[in-house]
């Protein structure tokens, strides 16, 4: 009978996650008290069978009259051990200061650390005891959250040789960002943004006259003068950066710009937002945390807004501009293409990809796997190449090499 009646109040236990959890509560130290005094319980027998600590069981074994509700933890119920109001109120504090100032774009745990060590001489709580202290003074705005889908590892998506420093050691992102619209004005605002996805992270905006390729290029040279050169740029496959979407075997003015300040350049996959993940995340900020949330006056008030919102966005990442660019030596002028293979519409029971409106063919058997084509213009070749335990295969080679022929050459 003392053992079933053990084993039912065990059971009542399981829906906690956390054993260790129940040692405070009222009901394990009266269950205790019981076990020793009324069932006759060794407290070597109850450490054992209820897996608490023997200092525990001693605590709460003193008499058979004992008071088990006495909160002996040496604070009042409810406060924090260590973070007092003062840290709250701070952070309170903090928070409003962020939210009212037009310069501010963040209101986070890492946004409050940084004004904190800029308005306190002492270190702010760890990152994690500012959520939690947001969230108990109703600070966050509880979003749900969507759908997360992973980078297709399976399918030899080839993110560690993008980002692995195989193609180089700095790699950046770009895109357009979708236009936009003033009240009263019909004509589109348009933007282009960078974003870097390792250390040191980085995002920043500038607003352009329109989608064009000279545009992309002046903000490209702007870019680089005030912050750095990447050693590959990733792109997706509009025009304005692939070039042509008939001529075959061409190269783009970004293509030619890029590889002139000896950047390499990769495609993203079609239709495959997640191939550029991190501008397109970035994307997403600057909707959200700056034109969903500002008012506008005019196009001068967007312009320095948006200067605000760069500030904020490296103050937010600790971005810190590198010292000095290190020159690059020993540059081979290739452009890199990540493509999915699908089954081909023009030879039955072959797969293929499309690289500068070419197709491919590749094995039958990887299609639906992603691929890393590489279109070496110094030795006019086409290699497509298939990630393989994070380093690369080669799948295609001599006698299925296409032969490609440069419109543009190095000194």
């Amino acid at each position: 009978m003392l053992f079933k009646r053990f084993l039912n109040w065990f059971k009542q236990t399981q829906n906690s996650s956390d054993l260790y959890a129940q040692k405070k509560l009222i009901h394990l130290r009266r269950h205790i008290n019981y076990l020793y005094f009324n069932d006759g319980w060794g407290k070597n027998r109850i450490t054992r069978e209820l897996g608490v600590s023997k200092h525990f069981v001693i605590k709460w074994t003193q008499s058979p009259d004992q008071d088990v509700t006495v909160d002996q933890r040496g604070w009042p119920k409810g406060q924090r051990r260590k973070w007092d109001k003062t840290t709250e109120e701070r952070i309170r504090f903090l928070y409003q200061k962020l939210e009212t100032d037009p310069a501010e774009f963040f209101t986070g745990a890492t946004a409050i650390a940084h004004l904190w060590r800029k308005e306190y001489s002492d270190s702010p709580p760890p990152l994690r005891t500012i959520g939690q202290i947001k969230k108990d003074l109703n600070l966050i705005d509880n979003k749900p959250k969507g759908r997360v889908k992973g980078a297709s590892k399976y399918l030899h998506y080839p993110e560690t040789t993008v980002y692995g420093g195989c193609l180089g050691n700095r790699v950046m992102e770009a895109d357009f960002i979708q236009r936009r619209y003033l009240k009263g004005r019909s004509e589109p605002l348009h933007f282009v943004g960078f974003s870097a996805k390792k250390s040191p992270k980085f995002r920043y905006f500038k607003r352009i006259g329109a989608l064009t390729t000279t545009n992309f290029i002046n903000s490209c040279d702007t870019f680089f003068a005030q912050f750095e050169i990447p050693d590959v740029l990733k792109l997706d496959n509009a025009a304005t950066f692939s070039g042509s979407q008939s001529g075959k075997r061409s190269l783009s003015q970004t293509m030619i710009y890029l590889l002139s300040r000896k950047i390499t350049p990769v495609f993203s996959v079609p239709r495959r937002p997640f191939t550029q993940a991190s501008i397109e995340g970035n994307n997403s900020v600057f909707a959200r945390y700056f034109w969903n949330k500002c008012t506008f006056a005019d196009i001068a008030d967007v312009d320095t807004q948006l200067e605000w919102f760069n500030a904020a966005s490296l103050r937010y990442t600790d971005y810190v501009k590198p010292k000095a660019m290190k020159p690059k030596e020993n540059f081979k002028p290739k452009i890199y293409f990540l493509r999915q293979i699908h089954e081909s519409q023009t030879a039955p029971e072959q797969g293929s990809i499309t690289v500068t409106n070419e197709e491919i063919l590749l094995p039958t058997i990887w299609i639906n796997f992603f691929v890393l084509a590489e279109w070496n213009l110094k030795t006019e070749t086409l290699s497509v190449f298939i990630e393989q335990d994070k380093t690369l295969d080669l799948q295609q080679k001599d006698g299925q090499t296409v032969k490609v022929k440069p419109h543009f050459s190095f000194s």
